[in-house]
């Protein structure tokens, strides 16, 4: 009886799960589902700086091997940093209140614009070229 219950939300859920993906049924548009992902990319990003900097007494990563512990928990944020879509400024630690510094961003944002993940660790944004080249960098090892 438990099992059959559990089969039938399990089911309920999937079904509820894919009819959702449907752009016409009030799903996102795939322009917005990519812009989604870019984003989720950076708070990943965040959460895998977070942990590091949680199970190392506040030291913060200094190289994308640093957080290859963490890849099973946020595995799309730790391919992208791994791989350089995403450049860390590493060596360097959220400041509360710091949403005006960029300690990550996607690799096309100093020419073409991108999403960014701002030194208090949560804000992520996107900014055009003009924009990035003008907002302050944390200070660590990778600013520029």
């Amino acid at each position: 009886m438990v099992r059959g219950g559990i089969r039938l939300i399990c089911g309920l859920v999937v079904g509820l799960l894919l009819t959702g993906c449907n752009s016409e049924q009030g799903g996102l548009a795939p322009d917005d589902a990519a812009e989604q992902i870019k984003q989720n990319s950076l708070v990943e990003t965040a959460e895998l700086l977070r942990l590091y900097n949680a199970n190392h007494q506040n030291k913060s990563p200094s190289k994308a091997t640093d957080l290859a512990t963490y890849e099973v928990g946020y595995p799309s944020g730790y391919l992208k940093v791994k791989q350089g879509n995403i450049v860390v400024v590493w060596n360097t630690r959220f400041e509360e209140g710091a949403s005006d510094k960029i300690i990550a961003y996607e690799k096309e944002a100093p020419e073409s614009g991108g999403y960014v993940l701002m030194q208090d660790g949560t804000t992520v944004k996107k900014l055009t070229a003009d924009e990035f080249k003008a907002a302050p960098k944390a200070a660590g090892a990778g600013a520029k």
